[in-house]
């Protein structure tokens, strides 16, 4: 199955879940709206568990972190927000933890931040080849002050982090 089936497999099985994921993880990751508090506040969301598209003995804990860049980098005035997504799978009947597939992970991270958002993320951790399957998943996407897709700000010291397309 192509990412693209995937991904509207994913959005068609799992419509409501994405849905209140994604307006929990891109609304502004502050109260009052100030500066101040866009760059200090960090919370975290959690989607699962769902049922993996791929293998159906698997569930998948998806857990996104929100926070704001200057929590994320040394760079305190840096405005801007930084939204994490991890994916975990485990089995459903044991919840020992399975590997996942790689382009399962890449689909859900589509259908949860899609449209032009996606050209932005980048992917965390070591590389690993198209057929490869993981343990966890990580995936990173920056956002300016006015909550736009940006590249990884140069404050960001994590050097494991790779555009989606490139990796």
């Amino acid at each position: 199955m192509t990412i693209n089936e995937l991904t509207t497999r994913i959005q068609i099985q799992h419509t409501q879940e994405l849905s209140a994921f994604r307006q929990s993880i891109t609304s502004p990751p502050y109260m009052a709206g100030t500066p101040t508090s866009l760059n200090a506040d960090r919370r975290s969301v959690r989607m699962g568990p769902v049922q993996s598209v791929e293998d159906t003995n698997a569930n998948l804990t998806i857990v996104a972190d929100v926070e704001g860049l200057a929590w994320f980098t040394a760079d305190k005035g840096l405005l801007g927000s930084c939204i994490t997504v991890s994916i975990a799978g485990h089995r459903r009947n044991t919840g020992t933890r399975v590997h996942l597939p790689l382009a399962e992970c890449d689909a859900w991270i589509e259908a949860i931040l899609g449209g032009s958002w996606i050209t932005h993320v980048y992917r965390a951790g070591q590389k690993v080849e198209p057929d490869g399957r993981l343990d966890v998943a990580s995936y990173r996407l920056f956002l300016d002050e006015r909550r736009h897709p940006v590249a990884k700000p140069q404050a960001v010291a994590d050097t494991s982090l790779r555009r989606l397309e490139e990796s």
